[in-house]
């Protein structure tokens, strides 16, 4: 099991600050999220810099979070979708560049950047959109190496592929190589669905992973640390055992639950890695698992 950490923690400091600080919270893997940290492709010499403080830091990038907000698959405009593709595609050749096994790619957008975004032909236009973007990058995929880890979203609208349900059936034709599911545990609450049954859903074809935890009753994809919340966390860790799940543990923590720094966030969630039995104890265990 490896245990890797989201720069998007340390979403106010610099990318080399915050491999910086992820390595001295104790991790050894990153996922380096693009749109706090890599919001244009680096040149060669930013890349090769890039890789030498990666080396000086000890830190290997397990994942890379492809840019977000109106990057996505099934962009419900062609032109949009096509201009969206090519981005995906060019961050695709930078993770392999990187040498991340996986790139999260959300599938469809937020309500917000869609106009007349209630249209019920919305869903089958997302859909049939989200198929041509993929036929088009399972060729870049295979090309880099890297495979697409299409996320689970917590959007309440009638969208498609915002579950793992949904997701697994479109995974299903792709090859496994190119094309494989993240699961993020807040969302999947944040949208009504236990995390657990997400994971099992997803079975073989789940590859990536964002561990976050929210509020029981009222979950708004808060990002605190696990055992800050409500999650199940022995339910969570058992279904990815379960799923003989072979990618990255990683923790996607951004919120303050109780005013911890962003180090604070970083070392206590490496102190939960290690109460969930992922990591060699770094301390006393944590209650609640």
């Amino acid at each position: 099991m490896q245990i890797s950490y989201g720069t998007v923690g340390f979403r106010h400091r610099t990318l080399e600050a915050a491999l910086t600080a992820a390595a001295t919270a104790g991790y050894t893997h990153v996922e380096i999220s693009s749109d706090e940290h890599l919001g244009t492709i680096p040149t060669s010499p930013e890349l090769e810099r890039l890789r030498k403080h990666l080396r000086q830091c000890g830190l290997s990038v397990g994942t890379v979070h492809g840019p977000m907000r109106k990057n996505v698959l099934g962009a419900p405009d062609e032109e949009w979708r096509t201009e969206k593709v090519g981005v995906l595609s060019d961050y695709l050749r930078l993770s392999g560049e990187l040498g991340a096994t996986g790139m999260v790619i959300h599938p469809v957008p937020n309500p917000t950047f869609v106009e007349n975004h209630s249209r019920p032909e919305l869903t089958q236009i997302m859909i049939d959109a989200t198929r041509r973007s993929l036929d088009e990058l399972v060729p870049v995929a295979n090309t880099t190496g890297v495979r697409m880890l299409l996320e689970n979203l917590p959007y309440h609208c009638h969208y498609p592929f915002l579950t793992m349900t949904e997701l697994r059936a479109l995974v299903e034709p792709y090859p496994e190589a190119a094309v494989g599911l993240v699961i993020d545990t807040g969302h999947a609450w944040t949208l009504g669905n236990d995390p657990a049954a997400e994971i099992l859903t997803a079975d073989e074809r789940l590859w990536g992973t964002h561990l976050q935890d929210v509020d029981g009753e009222d979950p708004q994809d808060n990002h605190w640390a696990p055992t800050q919340g409500d999650l199940d966390w022995k339910a969570i860790r058992q279904a990815l055992l379960d799923v003989s799940y072979r990618g990255f543990w990683t923790f996607e923590v951004i919120t303050p639950r109780r005013g911890e720094s962003d180090n604070e966030l970083a070392h206590l969630t490496y102190d939960v890695a290690s109460a969930l039995g992922l990591y060699p104890p770094a301390g006393s265990p944590i209650s609640g698992l």
